[in-house]
């Protein structure tokens, strides 16, 4: 089961945070049908919603994470909630992409993602308005470039490392991630020593055995003490649905609606997010037109 724990080192200077997110990875992807670097990208940007949404307190909270980089696969959405469900999808269908060998790609994901572009990070409170902040992109890494983002939009200096390991297949073996940041008033080099572990070749490789979030803490803490609060589900999780599908086709008018019901028995409408398709009957579409044209009137 994926989980996500929160922590506080001995030194209380430093918040840490572990998420296994291998179960939600890989059910995204099944949904989308993903391999290879659109599991791996699609995957870290998942992982990294989940561990934004904890620094809120509210279950309701929304966490946005929306990229647009000048990589091959496009836009990339993730959105996580504070009760710890995740969604996300790429805003169009990548191209296919060369055969990806997971052994030798190493680390990095900036030739897919691209090395320039966009990163917007919306934050719904459940308030009138959202906070919203943008930054651009300079390294293609998902995790390094919010890592910026936190210290420029929120004065947060932070580690945010994401890993998506593929098995011989391409397919998603393990995925995890760790959030660390100091408290107001620490000083930002207590960061250092973790962040050189999590941005080694060991982190990976620590993470090919099966890990739970509090040994995710523990590597990144560097076996130093810590004290861990109880965990959080994880899971992947879309609040799509038959209304909101009928909202969808609403944006087209009444007149238009009743067009469609005209030229086609049933109407599909999918889910970018997870996938999942409605169907919505001739019958269905012109009571929609009818209770469009009402509240109109």
């Amino acid at each position: 089961m994926d989980l996500l724990q929160r922590g506080i080192n001995a030194a209380q200077d430093v918040r840490v945070v572990g998420a296994v997110t291998t179960d939600l990875t890989r059910e995204a992807c099944r949904r989308h049908q993903l391999r290879g670097p659109e599991a791996v990208v699609l995957g870290r940007a998942l992982t990294a919603a989940a561990l934004l949404a904890t620094l809120t307190k509210n279950d309701d909270e929304r966490v946005l994470l929306q990229i647009r980089g000048t990589g091959p696969l496009g836009r990339i959405l993730a959105d996580a909630h504070g009760d710890g469900t995740v969604r996300g999808c790429f805003g169009e269908r990548p191209a296919v992409l060369e055969t990806f060998h997971a052994a030798a790609a190493g680390r990095s994901i900036a030739a897919w993602v691209g090395a320039s572009g966009q990163m917007t990070v919306t934050r719904d409170l459940g308030l009138e308005k959202q906070y919203q902040g943008i930054v651009e992109l300079q390294s293609g890494e998902i995790d390094a470039d919010l890592e910026r983002y936190l210290l420029e939009s929120e004065q947060l200096p932070s580690i945010l490392a994401c890993e998506v390991l593929l098995d011989t297949h391409e397919q998603v073996y393990k995925a995890a991630g760790v959030l660390c940041q100091t408290f107001p008033g620490a000083d930002a080099a207590v960061l250092d020593e973790p962040r050189n572990r999590l941005r080694s070749i060991e982190f990976p490789r620590f993470l090919m055995l099966d890990r739970s979030p509090e040994d995710l803490m523990g590597f990144a803490l560097g076996g130093a003490s810590f004290i861990a609060s109880a965990g959080q589900a994880l899971r992947f999780h879309c609040n799509c649905g038959p209304e909101r599908a009928k909202s969808v086709v609403s944006a087209l008018g009444a007149d238009d609606i009743v067009k469609l019901a005209d030229e086609q028995p049933q109407t599909e409408v999918r889910c970018s997010f997870c996938g999942e398709t409605y169907v919505l009957t001739r019958d269905d579409l012109l009571a929609l037109a009818e209770h469009l044209r009402r509240n109109r009137s």
